[in-house]
Order: structure tokens, then sequence, then C-alpha cells
């Protein structure tokens, strides 16, 4: 019997875990450690941090789902790992052993390197610190002023960088307050676009015209120096290295990229991390010094792609992490049955950025230049294609597995409990309001008996029958949703990326930008 252990509950944990649960033997077992109950899934983050996502929207309990799938969920922390004995101890005074170990914990910001950057600025790299961004930006909003969006030298994963400040653009816009807020974006990077993989492709021109259709201002090859309660301070280096200019840059409001660094019970493995306590891995995504020890996601030590007068880390995105999870569950699966091992080398870099009511979308091939490929296209299509994705890996990780049914606490049923808890709280009958959907109308005809018993219902709870109706349809959308199996979800996916692209008008927002914060 091997055992699998797995550390982190995020994108790289729960689809690896998934994968080998599904391609080991039935007398294997897979357990998935996680500090925190719940998954969340993290290229949300910013639109968290703008109010136009819940928590609940992209976040949800992890260990119903796995254990459907007969796999053991402990919540707790590592205390630390003892890769000379395959043990590792949980803060809850658990000790696992392990044949196999994947760590794929994700990875913490520096913040005690900049003085001030933990006390005076916000952080959207995790989803509790994103809700902290969007409480502070709700205040600012009230009394607005400058706005500077930066990252740390030596940060990495720079997209959200961007998309998080065209995202301010576009609020601000809305609120109409734009004229009142100028934006500097302070960045590691050589130039705008750079994104930690050199190359001058379109990306260059892309962003910094971008930049200016926005009136974002940038300064590159900066380095934060500290960070006072309303200034921070920067220094610009020049292409050489050397010190060219110093920024006080005034602020009301900032949200800076920390450079990664190892998870606590991570960052001091001896043997396993480098010097920021991230896994130090082999070209099979293996420690060379523990090879049944791999590592996933953003908590791999990965060397930056070129060298340049700033550090800046290299990119990673959750189509790189899907990637470099298959070819980790192949290896896993490949060493335990003495079979050959497959190289992750040459990456892909791939992703989606939205800029409020548009969006950019990037592919560099291979990531390590001299590229095959290496460009960058603008349009409404990836602003869609960007909401659609997160849709569908949250309904993916949500996924039953096929053997299992569906279950019978429904959401219909959750409807009639919200709905009969509001009748009962009403000392009058309530007014019988007409739906609130934004969606456009839908022509459905029933059968007599359902159609009279309808209307009978909603006459009973005091509601107009469509609304009811609309409510009731709703969640049985969602019911029927848990009965697909994966191919189907795919399917439904693509199907409604072709309907939303078709309703969106060209130069109107997207639906969940309509919906924004206060």
């Amino acid at each position: 019997m091997t055992h699998v252990v797995i550390l982190g509950a995020g994108i790289a944990g729960v689809t690896a875990a998934y994968a080998l649960k599904a391609q080991l033997g039935p007398r294997d077992e897979v357990t998935v450690v996680s500090d925190k109950p719940y998954f969340h899934f993290v290229p949300s983050n910013p639109w968290i941090a703008m109010g136009w996502r819940e928590r609940s929207d992209i976040a949800f309990p992890i260990g119903p789902h796995l254990e459907s799938r007969g796999i053991r969920f402990i919540h707790s922390g590592v205390k630390r790992i003892q890769p000379d004995v395959i043990q590792v101890d949980l803060e809850n005074g658990d000790v696992l052993f392990y044949d196999t170990l994947l760590i794929a914990t994700g990875a913490t910001g520096i913040t005690d390197a900049i003085p001030g950057l933990a006390e005076h600025t916000h952080s959207v790299i995790h989803i509790d610190g994103a809700e902290r961004a969007f409480a502070a930006y709700r205040e600012f909003v009230r009394h607005p002023g400058p706005i500077v969006i930066g990252a740390a030298a030596g940060a990495s994963v720079l997209g959200p960088l961007y998309e998080y400040a065209f995202l301010v653009d576009a609020d601000l816009k809305r609120r109409n307050i734009r004229e009142r807020v100028p934006i500097t974006l302070v960045t590691p990077e050589p130039w705008p676009g750079h994104l930690g993989l050199g190359g001058e492709g379109a990306s260059r021109g892309a962003v910094t015209a971008a930049l200016m259709d926005t009136k974002i201002s940038v300064i590159c090859n900066a380095r934060t120096l500290r960070i006072e309660r309303d200034t921070i301070h920067v220094v610009e280096l020049d292409a050489a290295g050397n010190e060219k200019q110093t920024h006080a840059l005034p602020f009301a409001y900032s949200v800076y990229w920390p450079a990664f660094g190892g998870v606590p019970g991570v960052r001091n493995a001896p043997g396993l991390v480098n010097e920021r306590g991230l896994v130090v891995v082999d070209e099979y995504l293996r420690n060379p010094d523990y090879p049944n020890v791999f590592a996933l996601g953003a908590c791999v030590a990965q060397p930056p792609v070129e060298k340049s007068p700033v550090p800046v880390g290299a990119p990673d995105s959750v189509y790189s992490i899907q990637k470099a999870g298959e070819i980790v569950v192949h290896n896993i699966l490949a060493q335990l049955g003495d079979a050959p091992l497959v190289s992750h080398v040459p990456q892909r870099a791939k992703w989606l950025t939205d800029m409020g009511n548009t969006g950019a979308a990037y592919l560099s091939e291979p990531q390590v230049p001299l590229r095959d490929i290496n460009w960058m296209r603008q349009g409404r299509w990836v602003h869609q294609a960007k909401v659609d994705f997160e849709k569908y890996f949250v309904n993916k990780i949500r996924l039953q597995p096929a053997a299992a049914a569906p279950s019978t606490a429904s959401r219909i049923a959750s409807v009639m409990s919200r709905v009969l808890a509001e009748k009962s709280s009403q000392p009058a009958p309530a007014p019988m309001v007409k739906p609130a959907g934004s969606g456009k109308p839908l022509e459905i005809y029933l059968p007599q008996d359902p159609c009279v018993e309808l209307r009978a219902l909603a006459k009973t709870l005091g509601r107009a029958p469509d609304a009811l109706a609309a409510e009731l349809l709703a969640a049985a959308v969602s019911d029927a949703k848990s009965c697909l199996d994966e191919s189907n979800v795919e399917a439904m996916a693509r199907s409604r990326r072709e309907l939303l692209v078709e309703a969106l008008p060209e130069r109107q927002p997207g639906v969940e930008f309509q919906a924004g914060g206060t």
C-alpha cells in the first residue's frame, strides 16, 4: 500500500490529489493537509479586492469534496518536515509517514524586507488580504487621493499587478472620480509588460499603450526602499543598475505585491528549500536530495528567466500550474512503478488578464528565451474568457466523482427555506415583487398542473409567480449541473462562453463590472 501526502489544498494540491487518487490502486492512500479548511480560486482575488466578487463565489469548504473521492483531509498547519525519516509533523499533534510527499502549499509574502510594507499597504495574494483591501478601498473612495500599485524587488507573477491597476482605473471611472485619483504603478521590471519573462514581444508595446490610454504613470527598474504612512520611497535604476532617480510618492491607498517565500513549517525544512524557504526541485519537479519529495506551484524555487537591474521573479499561472501538475502526477506514478520520468522543461507561459471592460491574453512558448511563440492579444473576449474560466475551474473542483449521487440537500430546498423564513417574519403579506434578474427573458411553457401549482405556491408565499419561478429555476439549474460528469462540465463551459460572448455589447462592461462595489 502506497501513501501519498499532499501539503496544500489550493489549485495545485487539490487537482493533483484528484488525479492521483483516480490513478492509484484501491488500497493506496492519498492524504491532503491544509492550514485552511477551504479551497479558494486565487486568480479572482483582485476581483474580491474591488468588490466584484464575494468570498462565497470563489471559496468553499474543501474537506467534503476530497472525502467524497476517498481522499483523507486534515485541517492543520505543518509544524515541520523531516525528509530523513519520511515524516511530517503537524501543528495539531498528528504525525504522518509517507512514501511520496508533494508540497503544494503556495507561498507567503516576504513583507519584512521593506520597512512599512505590511503596516501601510494592502496585499491581494490571499483572500483574507483581498477582503481587507476592499474594506480600505471603500473608505478610500469617500476621500479620494493618489493610488500607488507596486511590486517589491524579486516579486513574481506580475500579471495581476497590471490587472489590478486597470481594474481600479475602470472602477474609478464608473464612480466618476477617476480625474481626482492619480495612479502610479511601481515595478521592478525593466520595462512594462516584461512580466519576468524578458524577450520583447508584443507585450511591451501593448502594455505601454494601455497604461498611456488609461493615464497610469509607471516607474520601471524600481526598488522600493521604505513605506511611511502616506509616502512610498522608491529608487529608480538605469539599465546598468546605477541609481537614476529617487521618488517620494504620496498615496492615500496602496496595494503591493511582495516577493514570495516559503510558508511556516516548510521554509526551514532541511535539505529541501533555498534561502527564501522555497522548495528546490529538478527538471522532474522532485527534490534533488530527496527524490520521494515533489513540489508544485508557487512554493517551487524558480530561477529568474533573465538578469535585470532589479530582480524580477519568474511568472506562474493556473495554466502552467495545471501543466506542471500533470507532469508531477505522471512522475509520482512513474517513480512508484519504476517507469521513466518526464521533464517539465520547456514550460509554456499563458494567462488571462482582466482590464475592466476588456482584457489581454499572453502566451510565450517556451517560457525561457529564445522563443518560438511570444504574443499578446487584447479584446473583450479575453475579459469574458477569464470570467468563464473562473466558473469552469471552481465547478471542476466542486464536481462530484463519477460514481457519486447528487446531494439531497439541494439549492431548491435552500430557496424554499429562505422564502418560508422571510414569509414567517413578515406580519403582512409581502408585496409581489417582479424578478430582478438582469438576464434575457426566457419564455417557458409549463403543463397546466405545474403551472397552476406554481401560481398557487406563489400566492401562498406572497410572491409574484414569475419572481418565484425565476428563483426556483436558477436553483434547479445549479442542482442539475451537479449531475454532470467532467466532460459535460467542459462542454457546458464552452457553450456558456459562446452564449455570453454573443450577448456582450461591444462597449459595455461585463456583468460583474456592472455589479461592482459600493
